[in-house]
């Protein structure tokens, strides 16, 4: 799917994901508000894109998509929002450097930074210090060479 996404997708995609997500909640909800208490349905987008960057998996947002609405609809376009945060950085960064509509802009950047960064940070960073703890054995010829180097 992948693979198929950066062939074959346009930006519509997204374009049509962010149809569905209410970008006026994302703006009105700044950064430096962290302490308050969130409308209950930007609070269940939010809860969305964190759980499909954190699972890499969108299909708790399908299996909740019946009946459909609006919320629904939302929801799904947060958790696939996510997940291609998780999988396609770059095509998402290509999308979004190309938007047009500052206001859109604006609030994207806002809920991302807000409600996807951190997620996305945490992941790599855990990453990192999974790799950092491995302990790669030397085969005998190496560890010969690094001890004559000494």
């Amino acid at each position: 799917m992948v693979q198929h996404i950066q062939e074959f997708a346009s930006s519509a995609i997204l374009d049509c994901l962010f149809q569905h997500i209410p970008l006026e909640l994302c703006a009105n909800q700044g950064l430096k508000k962290k302490d308050t208490e969130l409308p209950p349905e930007l609070a269940d987008i939010a809860t969305a894109a964190t759980h499909s960057i954190r699972t890499g998996s969108v299909l708790f947002a399908v299996e909740s998509l019946w009946p459909v609405g609006p919320e629904k609809l939302a929801l799904l376009g947060a958790a696939i929002f996510g997940l291609m945060l998780r999988v396609l950085p770059a095509y998402v960064r290509v999308w979004f450097s190309d938007l047009r509509d500052r206001a859109a802009s604006s609030a994207i950047e806002s809920f991302t930074k807000r409600w996807c960064s951190p997620q996305l940070v945490s992941d790599e960073l855990s990453q990192v210090s999974s790799f950092a703890t491995l302990s790669v054995p030397l085969c005998p010829v190496t560890h010969i060479l690094l001890t004559f180097v000494e």
